[in-house]
Formats: structure tokens, C-alpha cells, sequence
């Protein structure tokens, strides 16, 4: 089987029959060896990050009503931000029966062995077998791949279904290949798009490489199947609806919109700032697990450089998607607010990265002979596994007692009171409060999810003429002080202490030194005069003849049921 021109022919190429019989063995131990370090790193604890409560939440409204919109939020406004592929594949497992996190976590799981498979296939074509096992362990090592590998995140079968798409593309292009590798490459690129937003420059590189290829009834093709949806999803997005990275993009800081946008200069020096970011800190340390040190450093600057020589090296001999799909991803995240950056949306460059650094390091191994690639080899894998491996092994431990602890004080048990103290908070209103009602908190989505009552985050202001003006349109009869982190104290405390007497005290949850409240908002005609801004303020008892203060009373008891709160409520 001859392979495209300009791709390397492996040093270890057996003839076609053997290959045949031996290829599934190597690929059967790295898919093996993957499982083993996903396992043994697997934490059963939810993720404290929104967007892990965002996607049960997506699922939770394609099962209920089949629509794909805000439930958590009061207005039920249609989502537009993140595509619905990963959220409608949680969607399938709830309707399945799974009701616990441990259960939804097994897609990421999954795909993250799925991604190392296809790492392996891809650099099998390009580099060998022996070569590919090296990437595809890699891969399956690095610090970052092992600690998605275990929340309710998108990022894993996106990186999985790009590297599908990449490899099917490329390997369309030998001769004989079959018509399903393009038609395969074709729809993994839409899943990757629709998977997330960052897939958009893999979408690119496709109809770029379609064109540089004259491929024209597969572009006609790919243009219909891909077009349409991605034109329908697109107009979604201009309409009413929820969320928009094209805006938050030229934000100087989508957290503080008050900031405005960022001009040319700015724009310039966050690319840079980004590009060294990611070469110097991110990058490296997605992969090794340490994040100080020169020699993270230095270990970044050798990956780029070695990648990024084995980019012009392979862009010479010919372009192909993978040469389109680099600069455009890589342009992306440069772009993306500094805010944003993190060994996250570095992930899909890692397999590539390792693909192109070890096809350099056996051209440059090539001048010293076969002992001076496999020594080059030996080091190259050193350098990574062995801190990697500790970091993993770090992992192991944590996932080994935050195990033991969820199973005897409830899935928050690995986390601080105030992560505590928020799910009991929210877990006592779902069964607390009376149908109708609407919450103001922190979290709003995971909110949502421990409790199944719709709510809001407070507003980012001092004043409390906001605050009261938020609760009074939504109908938000309950406001949650938390101690997550400080922006309640910052911004409801000081709503708070300047106007008091629009609020009442329904209860407090955990450490009463240090406790979490739920106030009620008062009654716009039982609020009084604002007259707080002193040191000490006093919020009164919420009454008892009312529905809120009422609550006070109401019984509540802990759970340790790794369940999600907003499923159980799907069974009879």
C-alpha cells in the first residue's frame, strides 16, 4: 500500500501481510495501558466548574421536553453557546438510567481512551508502529489528558473526534484507501464542530485542504451535509438565546464586560502574551504535571520548536489537512483572552505536537544511525513519562481518597466548606421551597442541579438598588450568601450592609463562625428606608406566617447518594 506523497515510510514497515496479522497487537496494548492510567486517575467527585453542571443541565432538557435551552435559568432562554453533541450524548446515558456523576463521567473516560487510540492509528501511518506507541503513551501520560479524563467536560471527545477526523483524511489520501475514510474524516470534522465552538478551524482546514486537493464532489458533498447545520446553528445564535464566544472574544475580559472591548494594540499584545503563555507554562506543564521550574521551560521551548519543525518539514513535502489545521487552532487560542488560556484549549495541539516532534527527532536521529534514533527515542520518552508518570501517580492517590471520602460523607466530601456548605444549601431549597420559586446565587448551574429550583447569579454590583431590582423581575424570593469564593462577600455583602432592611435571615448552613445564609427578599413595601453602611448590620428573622420564613422550619437530612439531585427527579 503506497502512502500520499510527502508522508514518511516507516523504519519498522513489515510487509503488508505481516502488518496485517501484528498491527492490532501494538494498538490492543496502548488501549490497555490508556484504561489503566484513566482508571487508576479516575475521580468519582463532581467538577466545581459551571460548565460541568451547564452540560447535565442541556441533558436534563433534551430528555424532559427535547428542547435545548437554559433550564436552570428563570427565563428558559434557548442555549447558544456550547453545541449540543456532548450534552446529547449524556442525554442517551440519562435515558439509559444513569443518574449519578460517576456514570456521565464514563464519556469523557471513554473518549479519552478513544483519543489515544486514534493518536496511535494516526502516527502508525506517518511514524510506525514502535514510533506510534511512543506518541500514543505520551499522550495518554500527559498531566492534562489524565485530569479531564475525569469531569463532565466537552474537551476529550473533541480532541478525540478531531484526531479521528485528521487521521481518517489523511489516510483518504493513499492509494486505495477507502471511500469511507473521507466520508468518516468528513463527519468526525462536523462532530468536532459541534462538539465545540474551537472546532471551527478544523472546519476551515477541511474545506481548504478540499480545495488545495480539487476534491470538488466532496466539497460539494461536505458543503450540504456540513453547511446546513452549521448555517441553522449559527442562525440560532443570532437570535434570543443564551451565550455568544463571538462577543466574548474581543472582550478585554468577558468576566468584567464593564471593561470594554480590546483595541489593535491590545490585541497584539495578547497574542503575544498568549503565544508565550501557552510555550512557556501551559503547554509544558499540561504535559508534565509541574508547573515551576526552568526546566519546564526549557522543555517547552524544545516541544515548539521540535513540532514546529517537523510542521515546515512536512509542509514542504506537502500540504495537508493537519499543516491547514495547525496555524488556524493555533491562531484561535492566541486570539482567546488571556483569561481563557490554560492547558485546556492546549489540548488539541498535543497529539499533533508529539507527532511532528518525533517525526524531527528521527530525522535528526537519522544522521547517527539506528542506535542514535532509538537513543534519541529513549530520551525524548524519559523526559515525559517520568515526570508525567509522578504527576499520575500524585492523581492516583487523590482519586484513591477522595473515593473513600465521597463514599462515607457524600460527593463533596474532597472539597472546602464552602463547596460543602453550597450543596447542602441547595440540595435543603430543592426540597424545601415551594414550587415557583427562583434563587440568586453563585453558581446557578450547579445550583440548579442539587436543587432542580431555577436560579440566577446575583449581579456583579455593590448596590443594592441592582440586587433588588434583579430579584424583583426574575420573582427571586431567596438570595444564597455563600463561601464559594469572596464575590458574595464582595458584592452581596455590600448590598447587604447598605440596605439591610430589604432583606430577612431564613437560615445559615455549616460552621456558624463561618456559616453560608440564605436570606429572603422582602417585600417591596416591607423593606423600609435604606439606612446600612454602618460596621455592624443586623438582618432580621424572616417571618414565620410567611412562605419564606416558613422554610426555616422545614426538615432537611444529608445525603452520601452519589446521585444527581436533578435526575433522581426524572424516576417515579
Amino acid at each position: 500500500m503506497s502512502r500520499r506523497l510527502g508522508q514518511e515510510t516507516p523504519d519498522d514497515a513489515p510487509d503488508d501481510t505481516k502488518k496485517r496479522n501484528l498491527r492490532w497487537l501494538p494498538l490492543g496494548i496502548t488501549l490497555f495501558l490508556s484504561t489503566v492510567i484513566v482508571g487508576a486517575a479516575f475521580n468519582p467527585a463532581p467538577h466545581t466548574g459551571g460548565d460541568n453542571a451547564a452540560y447535565v443541565s442541556l441533558a436534563y432538557s433534551l430528555v424532559v421536553d427535547g428542547s435545548y435551552t437554559e433550564a436552570f435559568d428563570p427565563a428558559g432562554l434557548p442555549h447558544t453557546k456550547y453545541p449540543p453533541v456532548f450534552p446529547g450524548l449524556l442525554a442517551v446515558l440519562v435515558l439509559l438510567g444513569a443518574r449519578t456523576w460517576v456514570a456521565l463521567k464514563l464519556v469523557t473516560a471513554a473518549s479519552t481512551v478513544a483519543c489515544v487510540g486514534c493518536t496511535y492509528l494516526w502516527a502508525e501511518r506517518r511514524l510506525g508502529t514502535l514510533a506510534a506507541m511512543g506518541v500514543g503513551m505520551a499522550l495518554a501520560v500527559s498531566s492534562a489528558v489524565v485530569y479531564y479524563s475525569h469531569w463532565i467536560l466537552s474537551d476529550p471527545l473533541f480532541v478525540a473526534l478531531t484526531v479521528a477526523a485528521l487521521w481518517l483524511l489523511e489516510w483518504s489520501e493513499e492509494e486505495g484507501a477507502p471511500r469511507a475514510a473521507l466520508v468518516g474524516g468528513v463527519v468526525a470534522v462536523g462532530l468536532a464542530y459541534f462538539t465545540r465552538s474551537a472546532g471551527l478551524p478544523l472546519l476551515v482546514a477541511l474545506v481548504a485542504w478540499l480545495v488545495l486537493r480539487k476534491k470538488w464532489k466532496a466539497l460539494g458533498a461536505s458543503t450540504i451535509a456540513l453547511g446546513i447545520p452549521v448555517l441553522l446553528w449559527w442562525l440560532r445564535g443570532r437570535g434570543e438565546g443564551v451565550g455568544d464566544y463571538g462577543a466574548e472574544l474581543w472582550m478585554v475580559d468577558p468576566y468584567q464586560p464593564a471593561l470594554g472591548n480590546v483595541d489593535a494594540a491590545g490585541l497584539v499584545g495578547r497574542v503575544v502574551a498568549n503565544a508565550w503563555g501557552y510555550v512557556s507554562l501551559h503547554g509544558p506543564a499540561g504535559i508534565l504535571g509541574v508547573r515551576d521550574g526552568g526546566a519546564v521551560l526549557l522543555f517547552g521551548v524544545v516541544l515548539t520548536t521540535l513540532a514546529l519543525a517537523g510542521w515546515v518539514r512536512q509542509a514542504r513535502k506537502g500540504i495537508g489537512v493537519t499543516e491547514l489545521f495547525v496555524p488556524l487552532y493555533g491562531g484561535l487560542i492566541l486570539l482567546w483572552p488571556e483569561v481563557w488560556s490554560g492547558d485546556r484549549f492546549a489540548l488539541p495541539l498535543y497529539p499533533v505536537f508529539f507527532l511532528y516532534a518525533a517525526s524531527m527527532l528521527r530525522f535528526l536521529g537519522g544522521h547517527v544511525g539506528i542506535w542514535g534514533v532509538r537513543g534519541l527515542a529513549v530520551v525524548a520518552m524519559a523526559v515525559v513519562v517520568l515526570p508525567a508518570g509522578k504527576s499520575w501517580l500524585s492523581s492516583v492517590d487523590q482519586a484513591s481518597a477522595c473515593a473513600l471520602a465521597t463514599r462515607a460523607n457524600g460527593p463533596w466530601a474532597c472539597y472546602g466548606p464552602g463547596q460543602q456548605d453550597f450543596a447542602a444549601a441547595a440540595t435543603w431549597i430543592g426540597e424545601a421551597a415551594p414550587d415557583g420559586s427562583v434563587v440568586l446565587s453563585r453558581k446557578p448551574r450547579m445550583f440548579f442541579v442539587l436543587s432542580g429550583v431555577p436560579s440566577r447569579v446575583f449581579p456583579f454590583s455593590e448596590d443594592p438598588a441592582v440586587h433588588l431590582a434583579e430579584a424583583d423581575a426574575l420573582g427571586a424570593g431567596l438570595v444564597l450568601f455563600d463561601r464559594w469564593d469572596g464575590l458574595a462577600g464582595r458584592y452581596l455583602g455590600s448590598a447587604l450592609s447598605r440596605y439591610p432592611e430589604a432583606f430577612c435571615s431564613v437560615r445559615t448552613f455549616g460552621d456558624p463562625q463561618a456559616p453560608t445564609y440564605l436570606f429572603g427578599v422582602r417585600p417591596a413595601t416591607q423593606r423600609g428606608a435604606s439606612g446600612g453602611g454602618g460596621e455592624e448590620v443586623r438582618i432580621g428573622k424572616c417571618p414565620d406566617r410567611t412562605v419564606i420564613g416558613a422554610l426555616a422550619n422545614a426538615d432537611y437530612s444529608s445525603s452520601t447518594s452519589m446521585r444527581i439531585p436533578l435526575l433522581d427527579g426524572l424516576d417515579p
